[in-house]
């Protein structure tokens, strides 16, 4: 007789990683909104930090995503493993958002079918990646690693040459809500393509093809996911 193929080993359940994305879903709406409530009140120092902790919270659903089909100790369990640990992880991988969302938006049935659907996500990634593009050009450097340190400066008091700066004077207003309108719509974009029953949609999904999968058929889909992902980060 035959063997039957062997199917993957999967380091986390599918109800984890649902988990994972309900919660820094969520997260990232508290943190827009108190961020949005900072700026009404004049905080605009604090409101710039709390909408940088919502992009990295948003960030981190890349990490929880590769969850998906992950082994242990693979390339995207440590990735998973870093972006709890490292704002730097979250940031570098902000970047790749976009692609997160086209991915997710796959599981709504309008997807590829209702024209009003489709001009809907792409005006709205249109939009996020402009915005996206305004705070780079204010940062003037390579990627979002730069809002680390702007964090802090909006938390904590800063010691320059021979005097302290209190965050009101370090972060500038318009600058802070650049950053706020990023994480603003980087969140009203999640949730127009996760409502609706799409999350759970896409879960259910995962969970067929980890049934149908078999280890050579997962060897092989790392092998391709490994050079997409080496391709994806030589241009960032």
């Amino acid at each position: 007789m035959s063997k039957q193929p062997s199917k993957g080993k999967y380091r986390n359940t599918l109800d984890f990683v649902e988990s994972g994305f309900r919660a820094c879903w969520r997260n990232a709406q508290d943190l827009v909104r108190a961020s949005q409530k900072l700026i009404d009140s004049g905080l605009h120092a604090p409101a710039l930090s709390l909408a940088v902790l919502a992009l990295e919270e948003l960030a981190k659903l890349y990490a929880i995503d590769g969850l998906l089909f992950a082994r242990h100790n693979d390339h995207k369990a440590v990735t998973f493993a870093k972006s709890g640990q490292s704002h730097t992880t979250k940031l570098t991988i902000l970047e790749l958002f976009p692609l997160l969302l086209g991915n997710l938006s796959r599981a709504d049935p309008r997807y590829g079918k209702e024209q009003r659907y489709n001009l809907a996500l792409a005006i709205s990634i249109r939009q996020l990646k402009k915005d996206g593009n305004a705070v780079m050009a204010r940062l003037q450097e390579s990627g979002f690693l730069g809002l680390d340190s702007r964090k802090q400066k909006g938390f904590y008091v800063t010691a320059v040459e021979r005097r302290f700066i209190a965050p009101r004077d370090a972060v500038e207003p318009s600058f802070a809500k650049a950053v706020h309108q990023l994480a603003w719509r980087a969140t009203t974009t999640l949730d127009f393509v996760l409502k609706g029953g799409n999350l759970e949609r896409y879960i259910d999904n995962a969970r067929s093809v980890r049934a149908a999968l078999t280890e050579q058929q997962h060897q092989d889909l790392e092998r391709l996911g490994q050079e997409r992902f080496a391709e994806i980060f030589r241009h960032i």
